[in-house]
């Protein structure tokens, strides 16, 4: 998963987790805390093995102060967009990050050169993920309905650039660069 992508993940689980939760037994606040545990996990393991997806070029030292940064950035802008424009819904920033995410899952298999980490069977999981809060929300906001267009659209796309990698392209074992 491209950290971006795991950084917004984290900070909207985390924000709709424990601070701008209006009702801590409702469904979606318990589902919230579920994503977020996974997305713990997933965190855990970019920390112990992120390191080998990080650019030759740049000192490994920055790996770090890296994460932090990105972190913090993902952290405030999905907690002061939702504060400030969504009265704290969490509806545009779940759904400007999710099309930051097709685009960059599309960037990483160009990438990498490779489908490491990537399958048919995700890709689809993420079409339908998107596709199904984009109708039930897309009928509340003109933006949030060209969001989750163009998330599918994105999501379509890496999908049949994944089917066709893997009917076209051999494994390859390139060194990629930091998403």
């Amino acid at each position: 998963m491209p950290f971006w992508a795991l950084a917004f993940n984290v900070s909207w689980e985390f924000i709709f987790s424990l601070l701008l939760v209006s009702n801590p037994l409702a469904l979606q606040a318990i589902i919230n805390n579920v994503w977020f545990a996974f997305d713990i996990i997933v965190m855990i393991a970019y920390i112990l093995y992120g390191k080998k997806d990080w650019p030759i070029t740049v000192s490994k030292k920055w790996f770090y102060p890296y994460l932090i940064l990105v972190l913090a950035v993902s952290f405030l802008f999905v907690y002061l967009l939702s504060v400030e424009l969504d009265h704290s819904r969490g509806m545009y920033a779940a759904f400007i990050q999710n099309l930051m995410m097709s685009v960059l899952f599309i960037r990483m298999l160009l990438r990498r050169g490779n489908k490491s980490g990537q399958s048919a069977g995700i890709a689809i999981f993420k079409l339908i993920g998107t596709l199904a809060p984009t109708i039930i929300y897309g009928q509340q906001s003109r933006f949030v309905l060209f969001l989750g267009i163009a998330c599918f659209v994105f999501d379509l796309i890496y999908l049949i650039m994944l089917l066709n990698f893997e009917k076209t392209q051999p494994l390859k074992n390139n060194v990629a660069i930091a998403s």
